[in-house]
């Protein structure tokens, strides 16, 4: 298993960063100290990685599997359909707060010509090991760099399709939010706080300041009850975000700057949205939506 992802110091952009297969939900704990939104983003942006300001980064769903799969696991499949669909929408939510743009190696869901090995940011599925874990991601390099060598792992990201959330990932699902998750690692964002699924059993007594939930960031682990929220509805939920919440916007914007583009007129959200983002948009009172705004105008 991975290590930790841990200080500048000691950080491995080569050690990948897991994302907890556990969802449960429910209770609360002792709080540590409260963070301003800039000290949060500051902590989730702590490792200094980036892709550069203004980068523009290729994306592919791998085609065959690599040479050595990553660490224990096995099972390369490619992304289906609906993975495919539900990360052009997690990429389209991250460049739509920072500035970042992405371009696609291949088209449509099915065929050779939908998949590449070839592209800085690689998404790929594995059917087990690394037991405890959802999902997985190898961090953005230290510095500007619009590319990597051959052999490099840095912007990959990993997905267990044994979960049935991650094979089918539909909003207010916990496998939109594992594709958001994953990305922002693949951008350069650290978990809060110095936990890891591949280490131990982390818990909320291992958050280092009191937001630390997915009420304020889906870098988290821990859930929005830890923070005194409640998403999971009258029907049991839970609802999860699918796209960057507060802390989130605020740390990638601290590494690439914000899109002063995305939505510069008038904008509404929720009901009789004209955003064109499904996360952003409820079409009946069932619609149970967890979003942050990021609006330029």
């Amino acid at each position: 298993m991975p290590t930790n992802l841990a200080g500048p110091g000691d950080f491995d952009s080569g050690q990948p960063s897991w994302l907890f297969g556990n969802d449960t939900r429910g209770g609360t704990s002792s709080n540590p100290d409260s963070f301003t939104i800039e000290g949060a983003a500051a902590q989730i942006a702590r490792d200094g990685s980036s892709w550069g300001v203004g980068a523009t980064l290729t994306f592919a769903f791998r085609s065959t599997a690599p040479g050595t799969m990553p660490d224990d696991t096995t099972g390369f499949s490619q992304f289906n359909a609906a993975q495919i669909a539900a990360t052009l929408l997690a990429l389209q939510a991250w460049s739509d707060v920072a500035n970042i743009n992405f371009t696609r190696v291949g088209s449509g869901t099915s065929g050779s010509s939908a998949f590449s090995n070839n592209a800085t940011l690689l998404f790929s599925n594995y059917s087990d090991g690394s037991d405890g874990a959802a999902a997985f991601a190898y961090m953005a390099p230290y510095g500007a760099r619009g590319g990597r060598g051959t052999g490099d792992v840095e912007g990959d990201s990993w997905y267990n399709n044994s979960l049935a959330y991650n094979a089918t990932p539909v909003l207010g699902g916990y496998g939109r939010m594992v594709l958001i998750h994953e990305i922002g690692h693949a951008l350069g964002l650290s978990h809060p706080g110095d936990y890891n699924a591949g280490d131990g059993d982390p818990s909320y007594a291992d958050a280092e300041y009191r937001e630390d939930s997915t009420q304020y960031t889906v870098m988290s682990y821990w859930s929005e009850a830890e923070t005194g929220a409640n998403f999971l509805g009258s029907s049991g939920g839970p609802y999860y975000a699918a796209a960057p919440l507060l802390d989130d916007i605020a740390a990638i914007q601290m590494l690439y700057g914000a899109n002063m583009s995305t939505r510069t007129s008038d904008t509404t959200y929720g009901f009789n949205s004209n955003t064109g983002r499904d996360f952003y948009s409820a079409a009946s009172g069932a619609d149970k939506l967890v979003f942050a705004v990021w609006d330029a105008g």
